[in-house]
């Protein structure tokens, strides 16, 4: 009987220590107007709306969607006459379009993106930013 409860006991540790070693999804805000969103594998081919539904159960984003549209991310509204919004951009090339604008992160362009979080999937090793823009 001891021999069982030690064994589930190393078990249990072992599986610890595995979950606790994968790579989780990251936000960075840089300011209170950019968001970098850097996801885990976990979430490649979801939605980048289920990534942020994560990252807000963690407590780690707050954001609101108003008529499938990101209306407000960490407080930060879009106003009424949308002189402001939360623009998205990414590096995944399939699903972005520099013509629509870009923005640089750590010396990296990322394009606007074609899509919004509701249904842009997420692709393998790209990053997701959010920006406060005036209009």
């Amino acid at each position: 009987m001891k021999k069982a409860v030690a064994l589930l006991l190393c078990v249990m540790l072992f599986c610890a220590l595995l979950c606790g070693c994968g790579a989780k999804t990251k936000v960075l805000k840089e300011t209170d107007e950019f968001i970098v969103i850097t996801p885990s594998e976990d979430f490649v081919g979801k939605t980048l709306k289920d990534c942020m539904d994560d990252l807000k159960t963690r407590g780690e984003l707050e954001f609101t969607v108003n008529n499938g549209m990101i209306s407000s991310i960490n407080g930060i509204d879009n106003p009424a006459d949308y002189s402001y919004c939360w623009m998205l951009y990414t590096d995944d090339a399939e699903n972005s379009n520099d013509a629509w604008g870009t923005v640089v992160y750590e010396g990296k362009t990322y394009a606007s993106a074609t899509l919004g979080a509701e249904s842009l999937v997420i692709a393998e090793d790209c990053v997701y930013i959010w920006v406060y823009t005036k209009f």
